[in-house]
């Protein structure tokens, strides 16, 4: 038997056992199934392919829809895009993103502009949070936009590596901090202070063990 996923804006989405389907999320916000020809076009973006199987349940209801982004900006644009692609290349390295995990797609996320752009996590959500409360809370590199949480846009841009699960804001909020990836961590934000001569920190970076 396959399982019914619950679709918050537009009609539920039946998926036989065993299949797969691809789900596009459009400007107005609607969800629905695309091949693969559709999953190429400008204007709807896709988050996220769904595997069924025959033990599966329900995916967990969805927050409210986010499509605003972090704000992040360093001395220059080209700065700034160096910063964010060291980021993105060392979440990777680390496995803390899926390897599909595609770079406009993760820069968007930074932008200040609006998108319906999601990373699949597959780290723990632990280090997840750290990484946010380390960025946003205490050194303030990356703002938030305006009217909206920590844990509702961390919610809104992250995706759990089970597929099509968000994390859920009070989840989220009562983490930990992870011991053992705290060093990295650290690496990270550093680079991401914009204040910090770029070469020098790649340069700790790469004596650090990934």
């Amino acid at each position: 038997m396959g399982f019914n996923i619950k679709n918050n804006y537009g009609p539920n989405i039946e998926v036989n056992a065993g299949g797969k389907v691809t789900l596009m999320q459009d400007k107005s916000g609607l969800w629905h199934t695309v091949d693969a020809e559709e999953a190429n076009a400008e204007e709807a973006e896709i988050v996220e392919e769904v595997k069924a199987s025959s033990n599966r349940g329900r995916p967990r209801k969805t927050g409210k829809l986010v499509q605003k982004s972090f704000i992040y900006s360093a001395l220059t644009d080209e700065d700034t895009n160096q910063r964010l692609q060291f980021l993105y290349n060392g979440l990777k390295q680390l496995q803390w993103i899926a390897s599909n995990t595609q770079q406009k797609n993760f820069l968007k996320i930074f932008s200040g502009e609006d998108t319906s752009s999601r990373v699949v996590w597959t780290g723990d959500i632990n280090t997840l949070a750290e990484l946010f409360r380390e960025l946003v809370q205490r050194k303030k590199y990356v703002q938030l936009p305006s009217g909206e949480s920590i844990w509702v846009m961390v919610n809104a841009r992250f995706w759990e590596k089970e597929g099509n699960q968000e994390f859920g804001n009070e989840r989220l909020a009562a983490t930990r901090p992870p011991l053992d990836n705290k060093e990295n961590i650290d690496l990270l934000v550093r680079f991401m202070n914009p204040h910090l001569v770029v070469d020098d920190v790649i340069r700790q970076m790469n004596q650090s063990q990934y």
